[in-house]
C-alpha cells in the first residue's frame, strides 16, 4: 500500500527491524518473514503479522488496533490487549482496539498459521499524518515497550506450563 512517498513495506519493515533487535536485546528468538503467513508453526508459536490500514476517505481516522482469530479464548485477547496498550503510551497511537477475524483480506491469514497465538497488528493508517508522525518519531519507544511487552507475555506463558516458545 503506497500513501504518497510512503509505502507500508517500508513503514513496517523499519518497525519489525528494531522490533527484532530489541527482542534479540531480551534473549527472545525472533524471526522476520514477508508476506502472508502460512502453516508449519508450532502450536505454542506466537505469531505477529504488522500492517498498516488506509482510510482513503476525507476523514481522518487513526489508532492502533489487533486482531485475533475468530475462535480466540479470553487468556489469547487478553494478550492481544497488553500488546495493542504497549502500542498506544504517551508517544503511541491512540486505542483502536482488539477485534476478531473476518474473511476478508488480509484477516484470512491468521487461521492459516495454525497457530491459536496469531495476532494482526495494524500500525496505524498510513493516510494519517498523526499516525504517521508516531511511526516516523516514536518507533524506538515504541518497540521497546512492545519487547518488554511480549517478554514479559512469554515469561508467563513459561511458567503456566507451557511448552517452550
Amino acid at each position: 500500500m503506497k500513501w504518497g512517498e510512503r509505502t507500508e513495506y517500508n513503514d513496517v519493515s523499519r518497525f519489525c527491524r528494531l522490533l527484532k533487535k530489541e527482542l534479540e536485546g531480551h534473549s527472545v528468538n525472533s524471526v522476520l518473514t514477508e508476506g502472508r503467513p502460512s502453516g508449519g508453526y508450532l502450536k505454542d508459536d506466537i505469531i505477529l503479522c504488522f500492517h498498516r490500514f488506509s482510510n482513503m476517505k476525507n476523514s481522518e481516522k487513526r489508532g492502533a488496533s489487533v486482531t485475533v482469530p475468530e475462535n480466540s479464548d479470553s487468556g489469547v485477547q487478553y494478550i492481544a490487549f497488553r500488546l495493542l496498550t504497549s502500542l498506544c503510551t504517551d508517544v503511541g497511537f491512540r486505542y483502536g482496539g482488539v477485534h476478531t477475524n473476518t474473511s476478508r483480506s488480509p484477516y484470512k491469514s491468521l487461521d492459516m498459521t495454525g497457530s491459536p497465538l496469531t495476532f494482526l497488528i495494524n500500525l496505524g493508517f498510513i493516510d494519517s499524518f498523526t499516525d504517521n508522525s508516531v511511526l516516523d518519531t516514536g518507533s524506538e519507544e515504541l518497540t521497546k515497550e512492545f519487547s518488554r511487552t511480549l517478554k514479559e507475555i512469554i515469561k508467563e506463558r513459561k511458567n503456566e506450563a507451557y511448552p517452550t516458545i
